[in-house]
């Protein structure tokens, strides 16, 4: 198939123009192609109050004010997902100093609950009662 536009060459590109302000496709060689892109300047999505782009954001992984979380909300989120272990709210941790002593417990509990499960599956079943007996003695302490 030829170039739509110079009908010389063989077309191997299809472009999105706009003609009388209706989106048209045409089928375009590769100098029609870069004589038409020539002068397109990509739509770059900006924050109005610190003027941060997109590829900013992504690239320094952090907002630059306010406005930009609801600009660029949908990107922060991805990466928010990307970080927190898929939760799209931060999930971080709590220094030991304001942890009080049951929540340490229970967190030691469900690590502890995932050691046993791993003991049982492979059959280590003296490493499982270990497991076990510190879980029952932390239980214990959590009551007290």
């Amino acid at each position: 198939m030829l170039c739509e536009r110079c009908k010389r060459r063989p077309a191997v590109n299809e472009v999105v123009m706009l003609e009388n302000g209706v989106p048209v496709e045409r089928k375009l060689c590769r100098n029609c192609t870069v004589e038409v892109m020539a002068g397109y300047v990509p739509v770059v999505k900006r924050c109005p109050t610190c003027q941060m782009t997109q590829s900013e954001v992504a690239h320094l992984r952090k907002a630059g004010c306010a406005s930009c979380y609801k600009v660029f909300r949908e990107e922060l989120i991805k990466m928010t997902r990307q970080y927190q272990q898929g939760h799209d709210h931060h999930v971080g941790s709590v220094p030991d100093a304001l942890r009080t002593p049951d929540e340490r417990i229970g967190e030691r509990l469900v690590k502890l609950a995932g050691e046993l499960e791993r003991a049982v599956e492979q059959e280590d079943y003296e490493r499982a009662a270990r497991i076990k007996k510190e879980m029952t003695q932390l239980k214990g302490q959590g009551e007290a």
